[in-house]
């Protein structure tokens, strides 16, 4: 069972990776099988609040971990989109105390249009 505030911890973390410019949308993490096993409790189960799109995970023992499945838009670079919310990631954590947190970041899209990557520089 997911606690109530590791489910706001995650749906903060997706806010915050969210407001990463170049962050296009957010994805579920997991393989197909934890996807459809997801959507089956969904339907089976008492309705949730909001699920989020992000993992995190908490132990005392073990750590935090973070999993994310991101789309980028082209202009902005995967590489450096993918930096950007990495850092943003780990300066949430490290202010909710949360540190060293293990971060599994996935560009699993591109975006071509440049309308949709509006620069800080503007």
């Amino acid at each position: 069972m997911t606690e109530p505030t590791d489910q706001a911890m995650a749906a903060d973390i997706e806010t915050t990776v969210r407001a990463v410019p170049g962050v296009t949308s957010i994805f579920r993490t997991g393989g197909i099988i934890s996807k459809v096993v997801d959507a089956g409790a969904q339907l089976l189960g008492p309705p949730q609040n909001e699920v989020t799109l992000v993992r995190w995970e908490h132990h005392a023992a073990e750590g935090s971990r973070v999993e994310a499945a991101i789309g980028v838009c082209a202009g902005a670079g995967a590489a450096e989109t993918s930096r950007q919310v990495h850092a943003a990631i780990t300066a949430l954590c490290t202010h909710r105390g949360y540190f060293p947190v293990e971060i599994h970041l996935t560009v699993v899209h591109i975006d071509e249009g440049s309308e949709l990557y509006r620069s800080n520089e503007s």
